[in-house]
């Protein structure tokens, strides 16, 4: 959701022929007009504060961070008592994680207005978004607690509070905020997309979410919060479907230290036949909930993310040929191949991993919304280095004891592969959003994982190409001769017998 000014209750005077009929653009939900009629004024008037405090609330509805900021810092430097300005500067330096500025400039909008509602609303979100502690979140609480007191029937303030409450991880707080914003005004756009992304958040109301969104674009198809949701809930699920390549690969790897070839046979197939029920599953629920034609239509117009489908299909496959490998009775370096099979498979998923968040976050048809693309990867990155460090660990613990140890260093690589890839999503959202201040300690931090992860994957593919691998491999049967065989036929000839002569002694003749 995003968060503009004017739609709270703060009595700006909208005099002026530009700035009436660009509020009722706003209205429509026609930004892109808006900004036309505004942009036209500002020729006439490029120092007037409040065309710019306007043309920056505009922009930053637009997404057009750089522009709302800097359009807010020019209706600063003109009127330093522009409340709106200070605000829309305070959601862009938001935007960009710069807290510090965002603070600051908040801070100073409630100091200029103590009681002012949209600033109060500001002031928390800003603070829950930099909030590490209990003291910030309490802070947060307290100055949602002062704004709904100051106008408690007012249902853009509950729809703002509600929002905030989400971002404390504070649901049942959430919820109380969009059921009394909704008992004021129950076609409110932003309380009905908060209560469908309070559903999505929880898997047994996540129906109710997409329903509550199709409902909400079929009274306004222009809606643009609607439709971010409802295409960051298709491009979720499809991004699964890469990432189930990636638990066969490893699943087939680790169980392939331990369970001999039997085993393996009937295993693989049936993990195999597991992740193609996933992608079944996934375009059947899909095609279900999404409006008809709806996920055709944007697939189609973004041919990155049909060849990424396929890639991801092809590579389900061709882990499942390592894999037949692996269960087979060939040779040890057979079953080496086999495994650099396995990881041709989780690198081709990587890819399609890749494609099909860059056709999430990158804009097209207005659906873009890089911050939950972020937010996804984020989170995706961390569930994924804490539960592969704990099962790395486990594993390399036991492998001396294992029936093939060498896949060890196979699982390592494909573990790394999954967190340099998701931590290269982070960074294209970096550089789609934060174009300008492309380097900073976050940054630094993502690169420095991915340097790690990068050796993790040389250790990995060293370790494959190196070490022995095992095979059960059978020794051949002899089989039994079709003839008898030939019996050698020996000959012994007797040495020869020696002969004696015995010759008697010559008897002496006697003399007469």
């Amino acid at each position: 959701m995003r968060f503009a000014s004017a739609t709270y209750p703060i009595g700006v005077d909208m005099t002026g022929s530009a700035l009436g009929r660009a509020e009722v653009a706003v209205e429509l939900g026609r930004l892109d007009e808006a900004r036309r009629i505004i942009g036209e004024a500002l020729v006439e008037q490029p120092d007037d504060p409040v065309l710019l405090e306007r043309m920056a609330d505009i922009a930053y509805r637009l997404d057009q961070t750089d522009e709302a900021l800097r359009y807010a810092t020019a209706a600063i430097a003109a009127d330093p008592a522009r409340i709106d300005a200070y605000l829309t500067a305070a959601l862009a330096y938001d935007a960009y994680t710069m807290r510090d500025e965002a603070l600051t400039h908040a801070r100073m909008a409630t100091r200029l207005a103590p009681d002012n509602v949209a600033a109060l609303l500001v002031l928390a979100r800003v603070i829950a978004d930099a909030a590490t502690s209990d003291k910030p979140r309490a802070e947060a609480r307290d100055a949602l607690e002062r704004a709904t007191q100051l106008a408690p029937a007012h249902a853009g303030t509950h729809a703002h509070a509600a929002e905030t409450c989400r971002r404390l991880h504070d649901s049942d707080a959430a919820r109380r905020h969009v059921e009394a914003g909704l008992a004021e005004d129950p076609a409110h756009a932003e309380l009905l997309q908060t209560r469908a992304r309070l559903d999505f958040e929880n898997i047994a109301t996540r129906d109710k979410a997409v329903a509550t969104l199709r409902g909400l674009l079929g009274s306004n198809p222009g809606n643009a919060g609607a439709r971010r949701l409802l295409a960051e809930i298709m491009w979720r699920a499809l991004i699964r479907l890469a990432a189930w390549g990636w638990f066969f690969a490893a699943a087939v790897v680790a169980l392939s230290m331990w369970i001999p070839t039997g085993g393996m046979r009937v295993l693989t197939p049936a993990l195999f036949v597991g992740v193609l029920g996933a992608w079944f599953g996934v375009f059947r629920k899909l095609s279900r909930q999404l409006p008809q034609g709806y996920m055709r239509k944007r697939l189609l117009r973004r041919p990155e993310a049909l060849s990424a489908l396929v890639i991801g299909l092809l590579s389900s496959f061709v882990a499942d040929i390592g894999a037949l490998v692996l269960r087979s009775d060939w040779s040890a370096e057979d079953v080496r191949g086999g495994y650099i099979v396995v990881l041709v498979g989780v690198v081709g998923a990587a890819l399609a991993h890749l494609l099909l968040f860059g056709a999430w976050v990158v804009r097209r048809d207005g659906e873009s919304d890089r911050s939950a693309g972020e937010e996804f990867a984020l989170s995706s990155v961390i569930i994924v280095i804490v539960g592969g460090l704990l099962f790395v660990g486990m594993l390399a613990a036991l492998r001396h004891w294992a029936r093939q140890p060498a896949a060890f260093g196979v699982f390592v690589a494909i573990v790394g592969i999954v967190v340099v890839t998701l931590l290269l999503e982070i960074l294209l959202v970096q550089a789609l959003e934060y174009r300008w201040r492309m380097f900073d300690v976050y940054v630094g931090g993502v690169l420095l994982v991915a340097a790690l992860m990068a050796l993790a994957i040389w250790w990995g593919l060293h370790q494959t190409a190196t070490q022995t691998f095992h095979s059960d491999e059978r020794t051949p049967v002899p089989t039994a001769p079709k003839s008898p065989p030939t019996v050698p036929t020996f000959h012994f000839t007797p040495p020869p017998v020696p002969t004696f002569h015995f010759t008697p002694p010559v008897q002496p003749t006697p003399t007469g």
